[in-house]
């Protein structure tokens, strides 16, 4: 079966509503593993669209990736992340700076290797569960 404009833009919504229910009802932790979650998704997506022939700058997954990255980094809470807090704020302006670098480019490279970058520390925050 082919997907429709309508039923892509349902799935698209059913699957905000469903990610808005359980962000409700989630810790800070499993906030973070939401983000995780996106940040993957929208860099796969832009992988996948690279792997395509299609130019990836000013889409709608570059956008949302760099966005996730923002926030993880400026909701950080210094205060009591302390050197950890530190760590993590620059881990997330390097993968800012490479998924800029690697939009830029339209590079499948770079976007495959901050992909696994990513995997590894949202693996890594899905441990804290």
């Amino acid at each position: 079966m082919t997907a429709t404009a309508s039923t892509v833009r349902a799935t698209g919504l059913y699957r905000r509503l469903q990610n808005e229910s359980r962000a409700a009802a989630a810790d800070p932790i499993e906030l973070v593993t939401m983000l995780y979650d996106e940040l993957e998704t929208a860099v796969g997506v832009l992988g996948a669209m690279v792997r395509q022939g299609q130019r990836i700058s000013a889409t709608e997954p570059a956008h949302r990736a760099r966005a996730i990255l923002i926030g993880l980094d400026v909701n950080l809470d210094r205060d009591k992340g302390g050197d950890v807090a530190t760590a993590l704020s620059r881990v997330y302006r390097s993968m800012r700076r490479k998924l800029d670098d690697a939009v830029a480019a339209n590079s499948a490279d770079a976007l495959s290797e901050l992909l696994e970058g990513i995997l590894t520390i949202s693996a890594a925050w899905r441990q804290l569960r």
